[in-house]
């Protein structure tokens, strides 16, 4: 192949675009890794009250227990609504059902209810709370009572402002607990002060978890932040609960102020299908109102967890921690012995070894960063170290989100990517076509660019970039086999061309992944506020696309003997000779296996449960993340790159020319999952390169090791084939 014909399939003008778009997107891509790197410090975080109930079942002083764990490597703590059977249970006040206290003897509850029980007023539909001898308690508990519910369910006894009775409804809770003696018993009421002060004299930051309410207003917003003022615990996190954030649906922003002007960071818990973060209703609107100000957090859920051993739940952590952007790791505790250990020991024990693995993989444990743009305001004090508030967070200096402007540029290679590619498959669409396809697309990307937020044009634009250049890279590879010479070349020196040849290949298809990268590249994206929504489809077209490019250059039928390369008479042509094709026995066979393979491959792929993955595929997946810093993805190493060395030695082999389709669109594969690991922006990108790499390596042993047993079986084989192979 000529200099001119590589001109004229790839104009050096188009070439050049993508390689200034791909400048631009590198240049992006480090920030992002500036981003990234910034962000280092993880928190550790436990429910306080399932600590509490740890200590009571155990028999074991609470505040020992508490310094145990804090030793164990736990920061900090979430503080739940407190509720009126917690309360009555631990002595604060006293809190009966009506239908319980109608049969109560006088002088039960210590008396308090007797002039109720004497009247003979006493209603079964209501709960009544006399108070306790905790003045802040009893006070919050009426703030509370009257926030939920509201004065006309609310009432004192008998004028007596120390004991309150309200009305039962159960239509106040946000998920119904049937189990509870009365609906209102468990029912949230709001945090408690006294909790908050035992959390931070414990020596622990505070995460808060308050639930929303019915009718929300402006005070019961307030009222949450004057008991964490009043508390002086170093609350860190806010985490929602229940159904939707506190204050939705029109005290987002009042929500959000109020943690922006303590630095209290929104906390994002991830779907347990890690389908962008667990959805609350206001999420969104609060997300942007706190400026993005969040990390991402990671638990195990709870059905699941009491399935687990320990081991295996260890090797999650520090994974999701590395290679998922998790910075708050919320720790669910195991509520039974394991192996012989007690509660306790075991907890401690995870506790403890999840805290090494952190701190094994080069993160500081303590109050959780963010990811947020490196140049911004204030954000490094001298020598470079990140500025921090009193409570250890770093001060937040605005989120990442790069110029309108630098989208542009790398838009300009995703666009200049499929004008090539239009002209490899469509000889009529010239350079005048191409250039005008490229200049329309600019304008239509900077008008969504500018004039809204353009998130539909970058997804298009990153779809662009992931379908097209896993088709190119493999377009430049069939050209370099055109231009194989007549005699035998040894197989050594097949598996050395396949060595750089796959390594050319990967090089290019890195450069759509890098441009992939950086058209997603901020916040938003970072913390899966959105998300890339083609990833079935970044498998699937880079195989369309790729069927139709060989189809275009080479004739199936007849593409065999002592010629690789066989131009055909159109496109077109092609496709109606194989949708006439006679079927045989072995052809309905064969299309069966491959329509299989084709729906595993497919259900494999996307953000939603699918294909169930086999247990030996989950222990090899396991065995990887241990021998190798980044898991490499089996689509690459166990399809993409050994169907890439088959290619090559079928190509040099003159193989027929539906044998050799069949081996590129394999290898392809490999390609397009090559980019489309960088479309999960969670991941650091120098994670996606370094799997990118692993998987060359892995790839390449098993591409050499399928070539030599080839080599020793392809004449035998050859003969099926032809046999198999006569066109009807």
């Amino acid at each position: 192949m000529t200099l001119l014909d590589w001109k004229q399939r790839y104009h050096p003008l188009l070439v050049c675009l993508v390689l200034v778009a791909f400048c631009a997107a590198a240049w992006l891509v480090h920030t992002r890794y500036r981003v990234e790197k910034q962000n280092d410090t993880v928190e550790q975080l436990m429910d306080y009250q399932a600590i509490l109930m740890m200590a009571r079942r155990e028999g074991v002083p609470s505040r020992q227990l508490l310094q145990r764990f804090h030793e164990a490597g736990i920061t900090t703590l979430a503080v739940y609504d407190t509720t009126l059977e917690r309360q009555d249970r631990e002595g604060v006040l006293i809190a009966v059902p009506g239908a319980e206290l109608r049969h109560a003897a006088p002088g039960s509850y210590g008396g308090v209810f007797d002039g109720l029980l004497a009247s003979g007023s006493v209603r079964p539909d209501t709960v009544y709370v006399a108070r306790g001898k905790d003045d802040t308690a009893w006070s919050e508990t009426v703030e509370d009572l009257r926030l939920r519910y509201g004065t006309d369910r609310v009432h004192p006894v008998a004028g007596r402002e120390d004991l309150l009775e309200i009305l039962g409804d159960d239509r106040m809770l946000q998920v119904p607990d049937y189990r509870a003696k009365t609906p209102i018993m468990q029912a949230p009421l709001g945090l408690s002060t006294k909790e908050l002060k035992e959390v931070h004299d414990a020596g622990f930051y505070a995460a808060v978890r308050p639930q929303n309410y019915l009718s929300v207003t402006e005070e019961a917003v307030r009222s949450l932040f004057r008991r964490i003022d009043a508390s002086g615990a170093q609350v860190t996190l806010y985490v929602p609960a229940g159904t939707d954030v506190l204050g939705y649906p029109d005290k987002i922003s009042l929500l959000g102020d109020a943690l922006s002007q303590r630095n209290i960071r929104l906390g994002l818990l991830e779907h347990v299908t890690q389908l962008q973060f667990t959805k609350f209703e206001g999420l969104d609107p609060l997300l942007r109102a706190v400026d993005y100000n969040a990390p991402r957090i990671y638990n195990i859920d709870a059905l699941e967890n009491s399935k687990l051993q320990m081991p295996d739940a260890l090797r999650r952590w520090a994974l999701a921690d590395e290679e998922r952007n998790i910075r708050v790791n919320y720790l669910r505790p195991f509520n039974k012995p394991q192996q012989g250990v007690d509660i306790i020991d075991l907890n401690l024990s995870y506790a403890r070894q999840i805290t090494e693995q952190v701190k094994a993989r080069g993160f500081r444990i303590g109050v959780a960063t963010v990811l947020q743009n490196p140049y911004g305001p204030q954000v490094l004090a001298a020598g470079g170290s990140l500025r921090r508030t009193d409570n250890g967070a770093a001060v937040f200096g605005g989120p990442y989100f790069p110029a309108k402007a630098d989208f542009l540029v790398v838009a300009l290679g995703a666009l200049a990517g499929l004008a090539l590619y239009g002209n490899l498959v469509w000889r009529r669409f010239t350079l005048r076509w191409q250039l005008a396809f490229v200049g329309l697309g600019i304008v239509v990307t900077a008008v969504a660019l500018f004039c809204g937020r353009g998130l539909l044009i970058r997804q298009l634009l990153a779809l662009a970039a992931a379908a097209v250049f896993p088709v190119l890279s493999l377009s430049v590879i069939l050209r370099l086999w055109e231009n194989i010479q007549g005699r035998e070349t040894p197989t050594a020196a097949i598996v050395g061309h396949a060595l750089w040849q796959l390594a050319l290949a990967v090089a290019i298809s890195l450069v759509g992944a890098t441009l992939n990268a950086a058209i997603m590249g901020d916040n938003r994206f970072f913390l899966e506020a959105d998300i890339y929504r083609g990833v079935k489809l970044t498998f699937v077209l880079p195989v369309l696309l790729t069927f139709f490019l060989f189809l275009s250059e080479n004739d199936i039928f007849h593409g065999g003997g002592d010629a690789v390369h066989v131009r055909p008479a159109s496109l077109v042509k092609q496709v109606v000779e194989v949708c006439r094709t006679k079927l045989s026995l072995y052809h309905v066979v064969f299309l069966g296996v491959l329509l299989f393979v084709a729906y595993i491959f497919v259900g494999r792929s996307g953000h939603t449960d699918g294909v169930p993955v086999p247990a030996i595929e989950i222990k090899l997946r396991t065995f990887l993340e241990q021998v190798m810093y980044a898991r490499p993805r089996e689509k690459e190493f166990m399809i993409g790159h050994p169907a890439f060395f088959l290619a090559a030695y079928a190509a040099y082999r003159k193989a027929p020319a539906w044998l050799r389709l069949f081996l590129v669109l394999g290898a392809v594969i490999g390609q397009g999952s090559l980019v489309q690991t960088f479309c999960h922006m969670r991941t650091p990108a120098v994670m996606s390169y370094i799997r990118a790499l692993d998987g060359y390596a892995l790839g390449a042993v098993l591409g050499i090791a399928a070539v030599v047993l080839v080599s020793l079986l392809h004449r035998p084989v050859l003969r099926w084939i032809r046999r198999f192979s006569v066109h009807e």
